[in-house]
């Protein structure tokens, strides 16, 4: 593609990489209120046709009208706000946007996930421990068989690209190919962020104490703070945590869009604190050679039914999941060869080639099953554990019961070395932030974490002395996501387009009322310091220059200020 011609040289020595290991490789072997639309207005400004003929019969048709899909209220208004900024700025290059919002956790099955983008998608990212490796964004989000690909953009080149960064364990010359590789897809636009969050914890100070926020991952279910480190200041010791529904099984294998909350429930063998990979189930772990990992586990470990975790289960665990293969773990699955027991305390991973990240996204990732629970069940995937008392694992939080859309109730593990100083957890699935706010100023609730907008937890403190708020910025964010698949989202001049129209500035002062920071170029967030490349060229917003762009690719515009897709288009 032409317009490739722009990324630097040094790409070359990526090439050379991926020809060098092919060479070696041949010589060994919703929302109630519904959809709402938006058009162009018609108002005689619009940039005349390429060949100066608005009704040339050789000018395209219309484009559209096009779908923005986004999460429903019940994660938060500022999704709608933003899709609206978004919509609006479209339109002035004479597109008509449909918005879609779509509860939270039918998005992440059917478009982050799923696979089932219609157009245009405002997808987020939790600021989660393994998405700190730089894998998470070239990889999960942006490679052919990403478990997370929502934009469904495909570069067979780029992807080779990829396994030759996900290979190099030398630090330095691995930093150098992620630089190159966020220059590749800075070029071509598959899909870009908007902005990154700013995340805030509130919570009631007169009933808790010693609450922080993680930094630079969010206070989600798999972060160690607040949860580890919290402590009742009275006689209450369950904490009642506001929250919404975002479970839709506690079946390990099926469920996608709240995984996290299953590492509250099951040990892995690593654990991520604050940006640093420290020991959980496993006390320590070794690099023999460049794929194989040795790890010993730690003593006196038992499962919530009482029976000891074993250096089986361990193993039984790795190779039952890579053999059934949930798409939420194929990042932490795919380069998993095999898992065997070395002796009584000690289990051996042996990788399909050398992987840098795979103790942040792997060993601090993939859960320890019990294997009398979990070997030779029919039909795993249709099973509901729940639904049988069977939510059985050995992490420090136990489920005891689950209404759907009402509350999660949890009891503490408490022969868990890491259990902490309180009795149980009471989620209360309310739905709505205005819900969660309520209950948080009724005293109903202790705590509510990111779904409440930060600019109304500092207002709500301020209403209420009992009140208090954490601050922290993380890596998670928000990105515009496009169909790669289809026309017009193929053509690189129309993404180059869309790009020139997102207002960052905007969206995080109006849709994020300032509790966002914008994002720079790339796909890695610029708070990964150490992978994030700040040398790329800046795209900053500017309708005219995005109509010239379409202009000059061939896109024409009718009288009516829609915008027409080239002839023969």
């Amino acid at each position: 593609m032409a317009h490739l011609d722009r990324i630097s040289g040094t790409r070359r020595l990526l090439m050379a990489m991926v020809l060098c290991l092919a060479v070696l490789a041949g010589c060994t072997g919703t929302e109630d209120e519904g959809a709402t639309t938006t058009t162009p207005a018609g108002d005689g400004t619009a940039a005349p046709a390429g060949d100066g003929d608005e009704g040339d019969d050789a000018a395209g048709e219309p484009i559209g009208p096009l779908t923005l899909s986004f999460y429903a209220a019940d994660f938060g208004p500022e999704f709608g706000a933003t899709s609206r900024i978004l919509a609006e700025d479209f339109e002035q290059l004479g597109l008509t946007i449909e918005l879609e919002p779509i509860q939270f956790t039918t998005f992440v099955d059917t478009i982050s996930a799923g696979g089932q983008l219609e157009d245009i998608a405002l997808g987020s990212v939790g600021g989660d421990p393994p998405n700190l490796d730089p894998n998470f964004w070239l990889v999960d989000l942006s490679a052919c068989d990403g478990g997370n690909n929502g934009s469904k953009w495909c570069d067979e080149e780029f992807d080779e690209m990829v396994r030759v960064q996900a290979s190099e364990l030398d630090e330095e010359t691995r930093r150098e190919l992620v630089f190159e590789l966020q220059e590749y897809h800075h070029a071509e636009l598959p899909w870009w962020l908007i902005s990154t969050d700013i995340n805030s914890s509130i919570y009631n100070s007169e009933r808790w104490t010693n609450i922080q926020n993680p930094e630079p991952t969010s206070a989600g279910e798999s972060s160690i703070d607040p949860w580890f480190t919290m402590e009742p200041t009275g006689d209450d010791r369950i904490l009642d945590w506001a929250h919404f529904e975002e479970v839709t099984s506690y079946n390990i294998l099926v469920e996608s869009a709240a995984n996290g909350w299953m590492r509250r429930i099951y040990d892995t063998l690593l654990r991520d604190d604050n940006g640093e990979i420290i020991p959980w189930a496993a006390e320590s772990w070794e690099a023999v050679d460049d794929t194989t990992f040795e790890l010993t586990l730690r003593d006196g470990m038992t499962f919530h039914d009482g029976e000891p975790v074993t250096v089986d289960d361990a193993v039984f665990s790795y190779n039952y999941l890579a053999e059934q293969a949930p798409p939420q773990m194929a990042v932490g699955l795919r380069n998993v060869e095999s898992a065997e027991a070395v002796d009584d305390s000690t289990m051996r991973i042996t990788m399909a080639q050398s992987d840098a990240s795979f103790p942040r996204t792997s060993l601090a990732f993939i859960p320890i099953l019990p294997q009398h629970v979990w070997e030779g069940r029919e039909n795993p995937y249709d099973w509901q554990p729940a639904a049988e008392d069977m939510v059985i694992a050995s992490g420090p939080w136990i489920l005891d019961s689950w209404a759907r859309n009402q509350e999660h109730i949890f009891s503490i593990h408490e022969d868990h070395w890491m259990a902490p100083d309180y009795d149980g957890v009471r989620v209360q699935a309310l739905g709505q932030a205005d819900a969660i706010a309520a209950a948080m100023t009724s005293g109903e609730a202790d705590i509510a974490t990111a779904v409440l907008p930060a600019a109304e937890q500092d207002r709500l403190a301020e209403q209420e002395d009992f009140l208090a708020t954490e601050t922290s910025t993380n890596h998670g964010g928000i990105m515009v996501w496009v169909n790669n698949e289809e026309e017009p989202f193929t053509d690189y001049a129309f993404r180059h387009a869309l790009r020139l129209a997102t207002n960052k500035d905007r969206i995080v002062a109006e849709g994020w009322i300032g509790f966002a920071e914008r994002a720079e170029e790339g796909p890695i967030p610029p708070i990964m310091e150490l992978w994030h490349n700040p040398d790329l060229e800046p795209i900053e917003y500017d309708i005219e220059a995005a109509r010239q762009v379409l202009e000059e690719a061939g896109y024409t515009w009718n009288d009516q200020g829609e915008l027409l897709s080239p002839s023969g288009g």
